[in-house]
């Protein structure tokens, strides 16, 4: 017998359950949540909420509702989870795998699934689950080596791999075959041609091709506009003289600060394949292109180490965009602070004052948090949080009569008081009761644990800045920098409506809105 509770479903959509959706097998989601409701109902289990995860990520980061889920798993907010098995709740590393099931066994969280109910407290159970889970990763990597594996052998057929055709294609199935190819686009194919040109024989920088692309309101597919980066790997690109390429783009995986960060750079030892499709530029033009290309690469390598400061904190107020370091070649001229949107006209500054005055911003900032929490200390313990004490523990007896109401009417059931309507009708009445009180003690206890949060932020806060402030001036690198004011700044927008051409003009004649990561007082 399961606990009285209230109850959530999780929905997960698997690499093969995409698959076999496409083979007619009908929608995933909708399936297993008919089973999973239908097990509630005949288990008499109250269901509280559905996590509907359409993401089928390798590691928890990529999966949005798995993390809420989670997090309401770690603050005790369900009895148990009903999932069709316990593979859809972790297919990830070890980490992840460790983080599930802690969070399931410390919270003494339930798992229900149609052939089984795994008990965290159950030394046995939860070694079913660790194995679960184990078994799941290795499954995972086994389907993964396979699809892998059949893909570059598409490849290597001449079948296009990917989900999105390049501009200037259609992607296309293939008749009486497994796979796919592509299919000339004629609107963007003509785009495509002008692109080449216009770079081989018109003499044009790929600067200028974007400039006249737009100019003539030449649309690429999803952006509004070309960029240098868009033309440029159009023209890099050997799909377009009827080639298939595999590993291009080599995902790549390390950790920066125990993040798993996941990037994409471009591979130099790309495999190049005859593709089934037809070629949309002939092997003369592409190579006028290639030998160009070439003659034009910077001969200067540019280095990896972050030279800005402000780099992903600074934003235009006008646009979104944000703001880039452009240096000068003269070394007695400072490097100004930008926006990267060439058609933005909000004015740059000079980058050291722009620095400057987010560091005196941040000084302003601490004098108030000082004088705020010397007034919190002058009082005891506030009285909101005793309030709110008094009413957990008043929530808490009205919970437990209800609760005994429940048991009661089950035994008045058993002895004939109750028929079966009478019962049906009045325990629906009770489990509301319990369902609603349960949900306004999780408010009051996240309500009171917000509260503490607070005053151990103004604690730690205070220290923080001062560290932040006396460190910043006495670093050297500009990315020690950045991650210093990243520890406290979410982000930070710009403006600036005037030049500060004049000598009696003030050069810091800009606005700076800075949105930071702990609690304003």
């Amino acid at each position: 017998m399961l606990s009285q509770g209230t109850y959530a479903i999780y929905l997960r959509k698997s690499r093969e359950d995409i698959e076999s959706e496409k083979y007619g097998e009908g929608e995933t989601l909708a399936r297993h949540e008919k089973i999973l409701t239908n097990l509630a109902e005949k288990r008499n289990l109250t269901i509280g909420k559905i996590y509907r995860e359409v993401v089928s990520g390798e590691t928890i980061s990529e999966r949005k509702e798995m993390q809420k889920l989670l997090k309401d798993v770690e603050n005790e907010k369900w009895t148990g989870i009903l999932v069709v098995e316990v593979e859809r709740l972790a297919r990830g590393d070890t980490s992840d795998q460790g983080r599930v099931s802690k969070a399931f066994k410390y919270s003494h969280t339930k798992i229900i699934t149609p052939v089984k109910t795994y008990d965290p407290d159950n030394e046995f159970d939860e070694e079913y689950f660790e194995f679960g889970l184990f078994m799941s990763r290795r499954e995972y990597k086994t389907i993964n080596r396979r699809l892998q594996r059949g893909r570059e052998i598409s490849a290597s057929e001449g079948k296009f791999v990917g989900n999105i055709a390049p501009f200037g294609y259609d992607r296309v199935k293939l008749k009486d075959a497994k796979g796919y190819s592509l299919k000339i686009n004629e609107n963007e194919a003509s785009i495509v041609k002008e692109i080449f040109r216009l770079y081989a024989f018109e003499n044009a920088t790929i600067n200028s091709v974007a400039k006249q692309l737009n100019k003539l309101n030449l649309k690429p597919r999803i952006a509004k506009e070309w960029s240098i980066s868009s033309v440029k790997d159009i023209l890099s690109n050997p799909t377009y003289i009827g080639k298939i390429v595999w590993n291009r783009r080599k995902q790549n995986k390390k950790t920066k600060n125990g993040h798993l960060i996941i990037t994409r750079p471009r591979n130099q030892d790309y495999l190049i394949y005859e593709g089934l499709h037809k070629p949309v530029i002939d092997i003369k033009t592409w190579k006028l292109v290639r030998d160009k290309r070439k003659q034009n690469t910077p001969k200067v390598g540019h280095s990896n180490t972050i030279q800005n400061p402000l780099v992903g904190l600074v934003f235009c107020e006008k646009c979104g965009k944000p703001m880039q370091r452009r240096p000068y070649t003269k070394a007695d001229k400072p490097a100004t602070l930008i926006c990267s949107n060439q058609k933005c006209n909000n004015i740059s500054s000079k980058l050291y004052i722009v620095e400057n005055k987010i560091i005196e911003a941040l000084k302003i900032w601490l004098e108030n948090y000082k004088v705020d929490y010397e007034k919190l200390q002058d009082r005891s313990k506030t009285d909101n949080s005793n309030m709110i004490e008094r009413s957990i523990t008043s929530t808490k007896k009205e919970l437990e009569k209800e609760n005994e109401k429940l048991d009661k009417i089950y035994d008045f059931l058993e002895n004939g008081v109750y028929s079966k309507d009478e019962f049906i009708n009045r325990s629906k009445i009770i489990k509301e009761n319990i369902q609603s009180l349960e949900k306004k003690l999780t408010e009051y206890q996240n309500l009171l644990a917000k509260n503490e949060e607070m005053q151990i932020q103004k604690e730690v806060i205070i220290p923080k800045l001062e560290n932040v402030i006396d460190l910043y001036g006495k670093l050297e690198n500009a990315e020690d920098k950045n991650i210093l004011l990243k520890s406290i700044i979410a982000k930070v927008t710009y403006l600036k409506t005037e030049k500060a051409i004049k000598k009696d003009l003030d050069p810091s004649n800009f606005e700076l809105h800075i949105y930071p990561k702990i609690p304003k007082t």
